[in-house]
């Protein structure tokens, strides 16, 4: 299902994206992996597969598939993770390396008669090596960062946010296809999401302000509504 990435955030799953310059290594190590510039999330050839295909379950994952939001937006496809799919790539300071996955999905959401507004990228990972692990995940996200002059860290969103450890980036201008990243970690349940905020044609988004309230308000919708998915499955309320 899935898919910023060689970069381990967008790379590895259904959400290729183009291409830096490559890092060099030094002379005597090994050459890295290039880094990817903030672009478009482009769907794998899963993403092909029926919308009515029902993926395998995994009940960590549920709470991030069925939401409403009061603006408007919908959940429009969900695309089960390959499962051939077994690692992410990360890396930091020209050091590649890769993160473990159990299972993932790819959730699309768009306001009505528009193309998609965000595209979630939903992991799952094994408790073992969680810590360091999550550690790779955020060390990634901050070497993507310091390889594109074209975004920056968002510092006023800090951790935690709705109980998840967040990160994110948004592109200096309301220019191209792709406006932000933001990664999304869940340390009770071990669920990663990377959260990849769009540009669609038809938009309301013509300014930095419009963007940014846009973008606050789907961040606190989205995980204040996983919050009380996951509250209805310990309370055995959620099908």
């Amino acid at each position: 299902m899935l898919c910023f990435s060689r970069s381990a955030i967008v790379a590895v799953l259904l959400l290729p994206v183009a291409a830096l310059p490559a890092q060099t290594a030094p002379a005597a190590g090994p050459k890295p992996a290039p880094r990817k510039t903030l672009s478009t999330p482009l769907p794998s050839a899963a993403a092909s597969a029926p919308k009515t295909a029902a993926p395998q379950s995994f009940p960590q994952l549920k709470p991030y598939e069925s939401c409403s939001f009061p603006d408007g937006l919908q959940i429009t496809n969900i695309v089960p993770m390959p499962d051939d799919v077994k690692q992410r790539p990360v890396q930091s300071h020209g050091k590649a390396g890769t993160v473990p996955l159990l299972a993932g999905r790819r959730v699309d959401f768009a306001y009505p008669g528009s193309d998609p507004y965000a595209s979630a990228k939903i992991e799952l990972l094994p408790e073992a090596n969680f810590i360091a692990n999550r550690k790779a995940l955020f060390d990634d996200f901050d070497d993507i960062i310091a390889s594109d002059k074209n975004v920056s860290r968002n510092t006023t969103r800090k951790s935690p946010f709705n109980a998840f450890s967040i990160a994110g980036l948004d592109r200096n201008a309301v220019d191209g296809k792709t406006l932000g990243i933001y990664l999304l970690i869940d340390d009770r349940t071990h669920v990663v999401t990377t959260v990849y905020l769009l540009n669609p044609a038809k938009t309301p988004i013509k300014t930095a302000a419009d963007y940014a309230r846009m973008r606050d308000t789907f961040l606190f919708n989205y995980t204040k509504c996983i919050r009380n998915n996951q509250s209805g499955v310990l309370f055995g309320n959620s099908k």
